[in-house]
């Protein structure tokens, strides 16, 4: 397995270190930052950029979201999961918008968020599942859209690749929709390719986005 460069920002000291002795049980993850805040990950993103950044939210100086949005005007190529102990509404909603590719809860135990890591970093999108339901709803009542609705075969979508829409609307992870569908999970992430590829999208996010506002979930 290819190595993994992470990156990890929190205010919190005792937190960013349970975090180094957690991912030093997988040999494929070399932590190559860590910093306290945004301003502190602005200050070192130069020296040492990661492939992936496991972002706290709530932090001072420069909070997560705007950290995010720092991050991918600079560096699109990062991506980043939100790591936070809060499941508010209007900070999934606002990582998401800063380029955020995965919004997973700090309880989660050390190796969903390995999960979260890996799947971004296959073009794919993580959540925990509360987020994922969270988000659902945000995207249904603040949808505003007055373009008209769409059939699925104006994307070239499969009866699969709806069906493995559905399961991502329902916040479900690669190994959840493949014991739903009775297909492996390197099915599932071949079908969530072509399904980004499809929809022009690259997170489940924004493919969910587009199929709330078609009424295809």
């Amino acid at each position: 397995m290819n190595s993994i460069k992470l990156g990890i920002v929190d205010d919190n000291p005792h937190l960013a270190n349970q975090m180094v002795n957690n991912f030093s049980l997988f040999d494929h993850i070399k932590i190559v930052l860590i910093a306290s805040n945004g301003k502190d990950l602005m200050e070192k993103i130069d020296d040492a950029t990661p492939d992936v950044i496991l972002m706290d939210v709530e932090m001072p100086e420069m909070d997560g979201i705007e950290a995010t949005g720092a991050v991918k005007d600079k560096y699109p190529e990062i991506k980043v999961v939100m790591l936070s102990v809060f499941d508010q509404d209007d900070k999934v909603f606002q990582s998401i918008l800063a380029g955020a590719s995965g919004y997973i809860l700090k309880e989660e135990p050390p190796v969903k968020i390995l999960e979260a890591i890996e799947n971004v970093l296959e073009g794919g999108a993580s959540m925990s599942s509360l987020i994922a339901a969270k988000a659902l709803n945000l995207i249904r009542f603040q949808n505003e859209s007055n373009l008209p609705q769409k059939p699925p075969s104006d994307f070239g979508l499969s009866k699969r690749e709806i069906e493995i829409l559905e399961h991502l609307a329902d916040g479900e992870d690669y190994l959840k929709i493949s014991e739903g569908l009775f297909i492996s999970p390197h099915t599932v992430k071949k079908h969530i390719s072509n399904l980004y590829d499809k929809l022009h999208v690259h997170s489940r996010a924004q493919a969910v986005r587009i199929a709330v506002e078609n009424k295809w979930v």
